[in-house]
């Protein structure tokens, strides 16, 4: 019952938009250019990201949301943004000259998140591909020379015809998302549940990642995309 009840949640509540936008950012790579990093745009942070901050700089949270964030001019609830300084407007945490966030490996869920998952439900593409980022650059370049490999079309083919096997590996996307937005132990419950666990080689799940990818969302128009960036 329990795994029957969590599959009637699972296929109501998230939305199939959803999945292609997991593995997009489970095979994207980020290349550290730092442009996310800089701009007109800010990052939202909650209280749990500002305790891992705090963790990680082994400072309190009260100071770590006094150094390191503002009010959020949205009013979001519980969320405050972090602070950008500089001319180019650069993240606080953002090491200029290494273009790497300081806390890279222990940074905010939104910019774990960043760009394949889109937090903007009302935008009508379901992945935005950003001309000044260069991890994107390079995933575009992947998936043009990727989607016409004969391995990589026979992978889709075994998966279109497998409707169990794409719904276990929608459920490790989103096991996937759990684990990296910090929520291990939801992650783990649900893989109990189901009786689902990831494959022993992290290559076998990008593997289906990429087919799923290709199978769901349409390419042709990548022909057009440029880098812009440094």
């Amino acid at each position: 019952m329990e795994k029957e009840s969590f599959m009637q949640w699972f296929s109501s509540e998230i939305p199939e938009t959803l999945f292609p936008q997991i593995a997009a950012q489970v095979l994207f790579q980020c290349e550290n250019c730092g442009e996310c990093c800089r701009g007109e745009g800010y990052a939202l942070v909650d209280e749990a990201d500002l305790q891992e901050i705090a963790r990680t700089l082994a400072i309190s949270p009260s100071e770590a949301r006094a150094r390191f964030t503002d009010p959020d001019p949205e009013k979001n609830p519980g969320c405050r943004i972090l602070k950008s300084i500089g001319p180019d407007r650069s993240c606080c945490l953002l090491d200029v000259q290494a273009k790497r966030c300081i806390i890279y490996s222990h940074r905010p869920r939104i910019c774990r998140t960043f760009p394949m998952l889109n937090a903007d439900a009302e935008c009508d593409e379901i992945i935005c591909f950003y001309s000044d980022c260069l991890g994107t650059a390079k995933f575009v370049k992947m998936l043009q020379e990727k989607r016409c490999d004969p391995q990589v079309q026979k992978d889709i083919d075994g998966l279109t015809r497998n409707a169990e096997r794409i719904e276990a590996l929608q459920i490790l996307l989103f096991v996937w998302l759990r684990r990296m937005m910090g929520k291990k132990e939801e992650a783990e419950q649900i893989c109990r549940i189901t009786g689902i666990s990831f494959p022993q080689e992290e290559s076998t799940f990008k593997r289906e990642c990429l087919a799923y990818f290709l199978m769901t969302i349409t390419t042709d128009g990548l022909v057009e995309y440029q880098y812009e960036g440094k």
